[in-house]
């Protein structure tokens, strides 16, 4: 009995540490930062402010498709298209190494401009 109850609460701490660390994973970076953050200032006609905000939600969400599909956007915007490219290669990597449900628009945005990226 005593080593169940060992059992479980190793399991209990270590399931709680990995969600908690997974999509919100914190380090020197702006604890403002969101997942979908990397959007909200293009409207300010800011390409560069758009980017760096974008680069710090890259950062923070490392293995998630989304930001890279958005800043991939931003360097389009700003005619860098051979890092767009890299972006999206990237986000593809990401929808295709994980097992969890990814946004089906976000899989279809990736897809498309992997498409187009194939005919630079």
């Amino acid at each position: 009995m005593f080593h169940r109850k060992n059992i479980l609460l190793v399991l209990a701490l270590f399931s709680f540490g990995c969600t908690s660390a997974s999509r919100e994973k914190t380090n020197s970076l702006d604890p403002q930062i969101k997942i979908y953050s990397c959007l909200e200032t293009i409207k300010e006609n800011n390409p560069e402010k758009s980017l760096a905000t974008c680069s710090q939600v890259v950062k923070k969400f490392p293995n998630e498709p989304e930001p890279l599909s958005d800043r991939s956007l931003i360097y389009t915007l700003m005619g860098e298209n051979n890092l767009a490219c890299i972006d999206v290669k990237n986000a593809l990597n990401i929808i295709r190494s994980q097992s969890k449900n990814i946004d089906p628009l976000i899989k279809y945005q990736i897809k498309v401009r992997h498409d187009s990226c194939k005919k630079l």
